[in-house]
């Protein structure tokens, strides 16, 4: 790294820490910027994910930029680590990469990107993914197959477009033989109109991933084995009002279908509505989440039933924006089945979040 560019992070990283400052830009001007990013945060909580930390911590820090190369295409970069600030015993589990990408922006013609992210399918659930840790994070889009095909994913290619309230998002995502994924396509699609000074928007999508055709997975219980490399296939759709985190109401809701070959179908609902206070100095937030697994031969021995409730999940947020960069917050689940969280039926956790 150029000595000049080095010096510069070094003196911006110093300041950032003795004032709240509310990012860090190590170098700006017409053509281009470099910003250092970042997040820490600490929970306590009686998640059984974690059972041995009842106080966790979390940091992310990373780096992104943007560079013009004419007056119709620049160049992006971003990258985003994660580190616990616990001990766990899998050092993949302790720092790991959390986003990154590298791309193209087109202007009024849409960015195309490549690397480890959400596909476009994932653009239906996203306006119900509004909860810190919990709630209805994408259940009925992760959860139908539980099997890591959901989520952020490795060797992503993906296209958005945004024009005249249209929206279109198309992803391509190349062989991941460590999730035993050979290749997955991914569609979203939608319109936005303004209603006042208020967003009223629709959008649909398609996802398939082809799982590859090896042995089943080393280390897998004989029930996950039921799934492993087995295709998927899911459509959603999804409504949306509102701006999330902006004084007012936000309200949103997704159906989602999705079929794995050979184990089960599942159909389900998310649904949040949210408050913003003038100001925007507190959020109240409530989700709900059903997901229904229907008739599959092999879903019995997954979910004891070939017609199995897999969730029923209540969800409660209240944030208050101490500053316009902290945050505290408290969340709370009531599960009514139990099949996800091993039978815990209510999770709660309270935090602070200090985002740069």
């Amino acid at each position: 790294m150029n000595k000049k560019l080095l010096s510069l992070l070094t003196a911006s990283l110093l300041a950032a820490a003795s004032t709240a400052a509310q990012g860090v830009t190590v170098f700006s001007n017409e053509n281009a910027n470099l910003d250092v990013i970042g997040r820490l945060k600490l929970t306590l909580n009686n998640n059984q994910k974690d059972p041995d930390h009842r106080l966790a911590g979390i940091a992310r820090l990373g780096v992104e930029g943007k560079t013009k190369v004419n007056d119709y295409v620049s160049v992006f970069g971003h990258v985003l680590y994660e580190m616990a600030a616990q001990d766990v015993v899998d050092n993949d589990e302790r720092f790991h990469i959390y986003t990154g990408w590298a791309g193209f922006d087109f202007n009024d013609f849409g960015q195309l990107s490549f690397g480890h992210m959400e596909d476009a399918y994932y653009k239906v659930s996203e306006v119900t993914d509004i909860f810190v840790d919990m709630g209805t994070a994408g259940a009925t889009y992760q959860g139908l197959t539980d099997n890591d095909y959901g989520g952020r994913k490795d060797g992503v290619a993906l296209y958005t477009v945004e024009a005249a309230g249209f929206k279109l998002a198309a992803s391509y995502q190349f062989r991941h033989a460590s999730k035993n994924v050979n290749y997955g396509v991914g569609v979203t699609g939608g319109y936005e109109l303004t209603i006042g000074d208020s967003a009223l928007g629709i959008l649909a999508g398609y996802g398939h991933t082809e799982g590859l055709r090896t042995a089943a997975g080393a280390g897998l219980s004989a029930e996950d084995n039921l799934y492993y490399g087995e295709d998927k296939n899911e459509w959603g759709i999804s409504l949306y009002y509102g701006e999330m985190g902006a004084p007012g109401i936000y309200a949103a809701a997704m159906y989602n279908w999705g079929k794995l070959d050979k184990t089960y179908v599942a159909s389900g609902v998310e649904a949040v509505l949210s408050y913003t206070t003038p100001g925007a100095d507190w959020n109240f937030s409530l989700g709900y989440e059903y997901l229904n697994n229907s008739s599959k031969r092999k879903s019995e021995l997954r979910f004891g039933s070939r017609h199995a409730n897999i969730s029923n999940v209540w969800t409660g947020n209240i944030t208050y924006n101490l500053t316009s960069n902290f945050q505290i917050f408290t969340e709370a689940e009531h599960h009514a089945s139990t099949i996800f969280n091993e039978g815990h039926e209510n999770l709660f956790e309270i935090g602070l979040i200090y985002n740069f």
